[in-house]
């Protein structure tokens, strides 16, 4: 497990852009969902915004993995220049979210099942870390936010979307990162989750209403200031999940 998290402090350096570059896009404008404006944007932030923009359409699965990137129509359907559309591709192939063709031309890169069940291995490392730093430091309003919505989301498990659910992950999880503390373990596990997003696995069936439960008994170790317990509770969630995946798609143990 640790040579996962060797391969995830590598990727700082090739992430460090996406920490850095953010600062450019100015407070409260935000970036349509597969349209970019040039007005009044110089280059580097029409970039960012560019780089926004496909990140958006390949986790959205309007990119799908392995699909070819032209660049006459992406530019076209984001009403970009090719400049600031090659700088966001470059930062996306430095990231690992695209790849580069012997052709010349960008793909969409498509991880495979073992990368995904790394990849949860992973975040059990960062998250669990992250979850108990969080109990020393995660304010009363960002509890009770996340409490009120996992609720709000538990009473409505029978009708609740996917696109619901991931939002609703996202949130959670993220918060956690962020009250972590260290913004560089909170980078690489939006990094991670974003790759396992990437991954084009399906929600396993039937498994939400547990989901909340776990979050929620995360929450509650939040809530208490237990730092142990946040990291066991966090743990215990991640392992859930990726023993969910195996069973699932009858990986055998052995091939793991």
């Amino acid at each position: 497990m640790h040579l996962h998290l060797l391969w995830a402090l590598g990727q700082m350096k090739a992430t460090l852009p996406s920490v850095q570059e953010k600062k450019t896009v100015p407070p409260g404008r935000r970036v349509s969902k597969n349209i970019v404006s040039e007005a009044d944007a110089d280059a580097p932030t029409l970039s960012e915004q560019t780089y926004q923009a496909l990140v958006h359409m390949i986790m959205a699965k309007e990119l799908a993995a392995g699909q070819v990137l032209e660049e006459r129509p992406l530019s076209k359907r984001l009403n970009v220049s090719r400049t600031p559309l090659r700088m966001a591709l470059s930062r996306l192939l430095g990231e690992g979210i695209v790849v580069r063709l012997s052709n010349g031309f960008y793909a969409v890169n498509a991880p495979n099942l073992e990368d995904y069940l790394h990849l949860i291995q992973l975040r059990r490392l960062l998250e669990g870390e992250a979850a108990g730093r969080a109990a020393e430091n995660i304010g009363a309003e960002t509890t009770a936010a996340m409490r009120s919505r996992v609720t709000d989301a538990a009473a409505r498990a029978g009708s609740i979307t996917p696109e619901e659910q991931w939002k609703l992950d996202d949130f959670l999880h993220e918060s956690i990162a962020d009250a972590s503390g260290n913004p560089w373990l909170a980078h690489m596990i939006r990094d991670v989750r974003r790759r396992v997003r990437m991954c084009n696995v399906r929600l396993q069936p039937g498994r939400f209403p547990k989901t909340c439960d776990a979050h929620l008994e995360i929450i509650e170790a939040l809530e208490q200031r237990d730092a142990e317990r946040a990291r066991k509770a966090m743990d215990a969630h991640l392992n859930a999940v990726w023993e969910g995946f195996v069973t699932m798609l009858g990986v055998p143990r052995a091939n793991l």
